[in-house]
This record gives C-alpha cells, structure tokens and sequence, in this order.
C-alpha cells in the first residue's frame, strides 16, 4: 500500500464509531518486545539496528493481519509523512525521529501498527474506536504470539 492511499482512507478509530464513542474516543494497546542477545536501539550501532530491521521486517509482512499493509523505512518518508502519522498515533514522536535501521508496518484499516526499532526491538500497537479494550488486546495478543513462534524474544 502507498503512503496516499493510506492518507485517503481514515483510520478506524478516527470514525468515532465504536462502543461508547459519546465517553470514549478510542482504546490503544501496546506492547513492546525486544530480542535477545541483540543491543536495544537506543545503544546499538547503525549496523546492529538493520540487522535487526532485516530480521524483523520481513516475518511482520508476512502475517495475515498485515495483508496488503503499509510497510515503508523511516528514512524513505518524508518529514510530513511522519508528522501525519505521528499526528493519527500511528507512530511515536520519538520514532519520527529515527531513520537508518527503523521502519512502520501497518495494516489497511490503521488498527495495528508496529514499529520496529523505536525505543523497543518491536512496539506492536492496536488503536480502535471507542471502548474496544479487549478486540485491541486479542488483536496484539494474536500478533505477539505469532512473531513469538518466528523471533527469539527476551524476557
């Protein structure tokens, strides 16, 4: 998917659709992994950082939940499309700012997003409309658990 059509298409939860939506504007769930024997981001070397993206990019595009996904490195955006996502909480302002060794994945509907090398190895996030606390949580469960069989996580 292109930047473009990502922009021409909402995400779900800015609809303000969801259960609640009077109360609630939206429910995020995010969890961070890193893996093992493997420098955090913030420490390794530019090297170490797209050694990782390379392990890591690949097995995220292939799950079902990223079919036709949006999948760019940060150093190929421009600094208004990061703003953008940054701005529909797609990504942090903190991985706005990397580039070399950093990437985006999201899926066509904008309820999951991942972030590879931002402060974590992987941040996996699920934003939905209104109170919808447990399908965020299944949604990054299943995601987590799935890259959990394919990565070697540390705990």
């Amino acid at each position: 998917m292109k930047f473009a059509n990502l922009m021409s298409t909402g995400g779900e939860w800015l609809r303000g659709e969801g259960p609640h939506h009077q109360i609630v504007i939206s429910s995020r769930v995010r969890l961070a992994r890193n893996l093992k024997q493997r420098a955090f981001p913030g420490w390794a070397k530019k090297a170490e950082r797209t050694s990782v993206l390379e392990l890591i990019k690949p097995r995220v595009e292939e799950l079902p939940e990223m079919q036709d996904s949006f999948s760019e490195l940060l150093q190929d955006l421009s600094a208004l499309e990061k703003q953008v996502l940054v701005e529909r909480h797609l990504i942090s302002r903190e991985h706005a700012a990397k580039s070399v060794g950093s990437a985006v994945i999201m899926n066509r509907r904008q309820t999951l997003s991942i972030m590879i090398n931002e402060e974590d190895h992987l941040r996996m996030q699920s934003i939905r409309s209104g109170l919808q606390l447990k399908s965020a949580f299944k949604l990054v469960d299943k995601v987590d658990s799935t890259l959990e069989s394919k990565l070697d996580f540390a705990y």
